[in-house]
């Protein structure tokens, strides 16, 4: 409860108090229509700041979907620090002898405890292992978890009561929007989910050269500390370095390409945050790609289509770009096609004239998103990462060497891939891939042509139609239909009262119900009922 006052204290002080306070969609929807998003952004990452942790990491994560947040508040989010204050020496070593069973000095031969990097989840420490092999430790920080998941409990609970309270939020869907960001951030504390990616990307890099990625140490690594091997080499960011050792920023910039969308047309699994603090160059002009905390993934049809998707994008298609999206299934039936296709003619001819090497491939994908934005489309969060990948892909290449463009990568990947589906070959063996779903369905044809013919017979046919509203208009039904039946008591009521009135005065008889005042009794019953009826016609406002 501490915790939530915490929060709503700080959305109140922010100017966000109409998500909590609000009791009707009406403050929230004036708030939209005046809401200045530069000022906005600017509030709602001093907001995330100030809450820690958890609101960080999920203003980076929303940073991500360009399809569901305004661009001022992006470049904001983009703002977001990550690095904070290290925690003690003596919770490194307390999370370490729980995680791992012993302690720092039986573990390791040597253990710095001043960190060689700090961030809002954990710490990376420089060590020496029994063997002599150095290493990197992270080791996240104590009790995270239990704030980490208290935070998000509070966040899913505003995101519900905003919701309910306001058609501007509900048309965002908060409620599904912090359920996805949260998984996202509960998988990224799992530090046994990074090392499975490092293993899995060591796998994958023997198919390229010029690529390393950081061994794991597993006996030495756990849920909340992660050892690596430590690599040595130069930060991308170190220009004077990398001209000092004559390391051709070209090969370096294409290599860097090449493995980023060799992760993601090929294997389906890429390096989702490949900022410079993440990239070292190596002697040989080799890369090494470190922290694989935030990755993404592709199916293989999210994968088809999207080199589709690169090859309309570079012979600016209009109608390859609009195939491309309905097939990754991002248009949803209410959308206008008419509208959404003159918006992507107009984001096409934004590059028509513009000569390929100065094409940004990243700068197309979030104009797409901006269009989706516009359009409520809500495009898949594995699109909105690759997007997110290629954009700081861009970045980093393009501070290498500024006339490098990534189609001179990625198109022939993409076409390779396009290529190979039209290989009769491929075909055939991913044709021959579906038979035994085909023959599934086959066998089931006949019982199921037998059910529906036996259906058809009989009458009983189910349709399932699917209407807007359909719950408020049900509500309605069932309040008219209480005031009928309420209206039928009163007057059946009524004409019982009538007929013992009428009865007694012919037969003059006295009965016990003539010893109580009845009649009395009946009346002011009956007026209630009355007086309650007409006050619920006057308040529906359709007397």
């Amino acid at each position: 409860m501490q915790r939530y006052r915490t929060i709503s204290s700080a959305l109140a002080r922010s100017g966000f108090e109409f998500i909590v306070y609000s009791n009707s969609g009406e403050v929230a929807a004036s708030a939209n229509g005046a809401m200045d998003w530069h000022n906005a952004g600017k509030r709602i990452r001093m907001l995330l700041e100030e809450l820690g942790t958890t609101f960080i990491k999920l203003g980076q994560l929303a940073s991500t979907r360009p399809d569901l947040v305004p661009q001022p508040v992006l470049k904001e989010l983009a703002k977001l620090q990550d690095a904070v204050a290290p925690f003690p020496y003596a919770d490194v070593s307390r999370v370490i002898e729980e995680e791992l069973g012993a302690p720092i000095s039986q573990l390791f031969r040597t253990f710095e405890p001043v960190p060689l990097a700090s961030a809002s989840i954990g710490q990376v420490h420089l060590a020496v292992l029994a063997d002599g092999k150095e290493v990197a430790v992270k080791v996240q920080r104590p009790q995270l978890s239990a704030i980490v998941e208290t935070d998000l409990d509070i966040l899913a609970d505003l995101a519900r009561l905003a919701d309910r309270r306001g058609s501007w939020t509900a048309s965002y869907r908060l409620t599904e929007v912090v359920e996805e960001l949260g998984q996202g951030l509960l998988a990224e504390l799992d530090y046994r989910q990074e090392a499975a990616h490092l293993e899995r990307f060591t796998r994958a890099a023997d198919e390229m050269r010029h690529v390393r990625i950081p061994a794991v140490y597993r006996p030495y690594s756990s849920q909340k500390v992660l050892t690596m091997e430590y690599i040595q080499g130069i930060r991308l960011s170190d220009t004077a370095q990398l001209k000092e050792q004559g390391i051709r920023t070209r090969v370096v910039a294409e290599r860097i390409a090449s493995a980023i969308f060799q992760q993601i047309l090929v294997d389906g699994v890429f390096h989702a945050d490949p900022h410079p603090g993440n990239i070292l160059v190596l002697p040989g002009e080799e890369i090494a790609l470190l922290d694989f905390g935030m990755v993404g993934r592709l199916s293989a049809h999210t994968q088809k289509h999207f080199a589709s998707f690169i090859i309309a994008l570079r012979n600016r298609s209009s109608k390859g770009v609009m195939r491309a999206i309905g097939h990754l299934g991002m248009i949803p039936a209410e959308v206008d096609q008419g509208k959404l296709y003159a918006d992507v003619e107009q984001m096409r001819t934004k590059f028509y004239d513009v000569p390929l090497k100065e094409v940004r491939l990243g700068e197309m994908i979030k104009d797409l998103f901006g269009v989706a934005f516009k359009h409520r489309i809500r495009i898949p969060s594995e699109l909105t990462m690759v997007g997110k990948s290629i954009l700081t892909t861009e970045g980093v290449v393009a501070e290498l060497d500024p006339d490098f463009s990534v189609f001179d990568v990625a198109e022939p990947i993409g076409k390779r891939l396009y290529l190979e589906r039209l290989n009769p070959w491929s075909f055939l063996k991913n044709t021959l891939e579906d038979v035994p779903e085909y023959l599934q369905i086959a066998s089931e044809l006949p019982v199921t042509m037998g059910r529906l013919s036996a259906m058809l017979r009989k009458g009983k046919m189910q349709v399932e139609v699917v209407a807007p509203q359909l719950e408020q208009l049900v509500k309605k039904l069932d309040r008219i239909s209480n005031q009928m039946s309420f209206s039928i008591v009163l007057l059946a009521l009524s004409l019982v009262l009538l007929g013992l009135i009428i009865g007694s005065s012919i037969s003059g008889a006295q009965t016990i119900l003539w010893r109580l005042p009845m009649l009395e009794i009946g009346t002011v019953i009956s007026l209630l009922m009355f007086a309650w009826l007409l006050y619920a016609i006057f308040r529906s406002g359709r007397f």
